[in-house]
């Protein structure tokens, strides 16, 4: 308590230098002495010493590789092989593994994206030639890894090979060996039908799912199976009353290289606002959100419950 008392005092006086110097002094003190405490040794009489062994190089190898599926390792290898030859074949005097230039580089990939094809000259599919460029980009991250940072998707050296591939994704996406892929989309008066039809009511539990998918894959344009995989939390409302959706982009998703994200943020979709006096998209979400139940699963699919005493049209359960 005396200790505290001056202190306090000292404090309370003059706040110059030297008084200030003396209360860092003693704090550090404190400090020292509980670190101290910390790092005590233990006593060699109460306390049982463990010993360790370390792992040896090949367990070490073991762990590092199996987290880099084979699948990985090998289709780097191959996009590699694949430039590789290119080079050697159009620029023999170029020795890609001894090659730190990362314009030239730039250069070649440029070239490469623009002319490659499968060994059965055939073109490859879009978003194959966006995994081989990733995959080169993998290999050459290894090989810089002791020089400088190397990265295809972001370096200012590399904007153009962005570019060229982008360019190219769209071109390939709307070939594929010579045929057009293009969607049959619905029309106006098609869309008008569905939605009028008895079985689409939002007024029954039925109906409102069907309704709710509907709009969901209009505004979303997702594949087939992902929808497993939209989850309650991603429909967020906006404060006029639409809602933003997070989107996951499946892996096959193909809309050039700028439309892929390498980011740590997810996309959104963008749903507007029903017109007034309009019932549509925003309105049947609200309502199949409400109707779920407070322990349903994450999904926000569910299926919905036949039990005609059933308190809540959807059930933990999803599709």
């Amino acid at each position: 308590m005396a200790s505290f008392m001056k202190a306090f005092e000292l404090l309370i006086s003059k706040n110059n230098t030297v008084i200030l110097d003396e209360l860092k002094e003693k704090l550090s003190h404190i400090e020292n002495a509980q670190l101290s405490e910390i790092y005590k040794e233990p006593s060699k009489s109460s306390t049982f010493k463990e010993t360790y062994n370390r792992p040896c190089i090949e367990t070490l190898q073991k762990y590092t590789t199996v987290a880099k599926p084979k699948n990985t390792q090998q289709n780097t290898r191959l996009w590699f092989s694949r430039f590789d030859e290119f080079v050697k074949n159009t620029q023999p005097a170029i020795d890609l593994l001894t090659l730190y230039d990362k314009k030239v580089i730039a250069l070649h990939l440029c070239e490469f994206i623009i002319v490659i094809k499968t060994r059965e000259n055939k073109e490859y599919k879009a978003n194959s030639l966006y995994n081989g460029i990733c995959a080169i980009n993998r290999f050459y991250q290894e090989i810089f890894k002791t020089n400088e940072s190397f990265n295809i998707h972001e370096d200012h050296e590399f904007r153009s090979v962005r570019d060229t591939l982008h360019a190219r994704m769209i071109e390939l996406e709307e070939i594929n060996n010579g045929d057009y892929n293009g969607a049959d989309p619905l029309t106006n008066e098609e869309m008008i039908q569905i939605f009028e039809h008895p079985d689409m009511s939002n007024n029954m539990p039925d109906g409102l799912l069907r309704r709710v998918f509907l709009w969901v894959e209009c505004c979303t344009a997702r594949r087939g199976g992902s929808y497993h995989n939209i989850m309650a939390k991603y429909f967020k409302e906006r404060d006029d009353g639409g809602f933003n959706v997070i989107t996951i982009h499946d892996k096959t998703h193909q809309g050039g290289y700028y439309h892929k994200t390498n980011s740590n943020q997810h996309p959104i979709h963008i749903i507007p606002l029903d017109e007034i006096g309009v019932h549509g998209t925003c309105c049947n979400i609200k309502k199949y959100l409400k109707l779920r139940p407070r322990n349903a699963e994450a999904n926000f699919f569910l299926r919905i419950n036949k039990d005609p005493k059933g308190i809540n049209l959807f059930p933990k359960l999803h599709i």
